[in-house]
């Protein structure tokens, strides 16, 4: 073969290993997940690693790969996942956000768990609330960047106001934890959480803690993705129904102690993605 072709040759398979490589890369791209760790179990850090793990790390892990896709866990605080999500930053998030018609203006939601609220108190605190209508009038705890506040002034107006008696008095914190933590140092009398994590939060704390009533107003919660972008919305959708087919799903929820409550049944995948790619 004469050296000329040779070096032609040569180039043209450089080339077409090169567009391979490229290739093969791109049928695993990046995919950026927003999480904030402050919602165990399903987003913390492990305490001896300063890993991240939980719950939702472990779904979003799972769904990534399913998806194809190599996901890269960022660090986001709460607040900040919608404007993270409609700059780019991340593809989509995880971190218990309620799915509500207001969001879903922003954003758009696969839902995969569903929590509702319920009160939590100290145990063996003799001045504690031992009924719901002892917490009327009294100061209680509630995360200001998510919709407990909200829950809590409803509740109020609900089981107080419209019984003449005083209502509750909201007592605003920058999350959960911190009115976990009000409530241990006395400002407040008790403290209202999504239901979905107190069991855990209960053992945790050696059952320092104890619950208040019965969970109430169940919610979906979401995984938040791009408004509009219907092909990736419905990429995950159906990633989400395999792994609940599969009993991924459910293997997690049993090993991070969630509630039986809170998983949701599976869902057939919406028919508006069945012309779009898995």
């Amino acid at each position: 073969m004469p050296p000329s072709v040779a070096r032609f040759l040569w180039r043209a398979f450089a080339v077409t290993a090169l567009l391979g490589l490229g290739s093969a890369r791109a049928e695993a791209p990046d995919l950026p997940l927003g999480l904030y760790p402050s919602y165990p179990p399903l987003d913390m850090r492990d305490t001896t690693t300063g890993d991240l793990e939980g719950f939702d790390v472990d779904l979003a892990t799972a769904l990534s790969q399913r998806m194809g896709m190599t996901p890269r866990m960022v660090e986001t605080g709460f607040a900040q996942l919608i404007p993270s999500l409609l700059t780019g930053r991340i593809r989509m998030f995880f971190n218990g956000m309620v799915d509500t018609p207001l969001r879903r203006e922003s954003v758009s939601f696969v839902d995969y768990l569903q929590s509702g609220f319920q009160f939590v108190t100290l145990s063996g605190d003799a001045h504690a609330p031992s009924s719901l209508p002892e917490l009327c009038g009294r100061r209680v705890a509630a995360s200001r960047v998510t919709s407990v506040p909200a829950e809590l002034l409803a509740w109020s107006d609900r089981n107080c106001a419209a019984k003449k008696r005083p209502p509750v008095l909201l007592f605003a914190t920058e999350n959960s934890a911190d009115a976990r933590l009000q409530l241990r140092e006395g400002r407040v009398v008790a403290a209202l959480q999504d239901s979905l994590t107190l069991p855990w939060t209960v053992e945790i704390s050696g059952h320092t803690l104890q619950a208040l009533g019965e969970p109430f107003h169940l919610s979906p919660l979401g995984i938040g993705l791009p408004k509009g972008d219907a092909d990736f919305t419905c990429r995950v959708s159906k990633a989400f129904s395999a792994l609940q087919q599969d009993g991924t799903y459910l293997a997690l929820i049993h090993k991070w102690h969630l509630p039986e409550s809170a998983a949701l049944p599976t869902q057939p995948v919406p028919k508006a993605c069945t012309d779009h790619a898995p």
